[in-house]
């Protein structure tokens, strides 16, 4: 298997959790989900296709607005 230039994530579920706390840390972030690699076999974000389920309901229970705001309050108080 050849390795990629992206970041790389060994499981879907750390790749699901780093897909939330890219959306906390930037809003703007457009990876809407996660895929395996064929070339390398490791999990990835992409923005393509639908929003990952566990994505979706954080951004609907507004967990993805209200983590950002101690984000952005925790990065201002260093």
């Amino acid at each position: 298997m050849a390795s990629c230039s992206k970041r790389s994530y060994v499981t879907e579920n750390l790749a699901v959790d780093a897909l939330i706390e890219a959306r906390i840390r930037f809003l703007s972030n457009s990876a809407s989900t996660v895929y395996c690699c064929d070339d390398c076999g490791m999990w990835h974000l992409t923005s393509r296709g639908d929003l990952h389920p566990k994505l979706k309901t954080a951004i609907e229970n507004g967990t993805i607005q209200k983590e950002n705001r101690a984000y952005q309050w925790e990065r201002k108080l260093r």
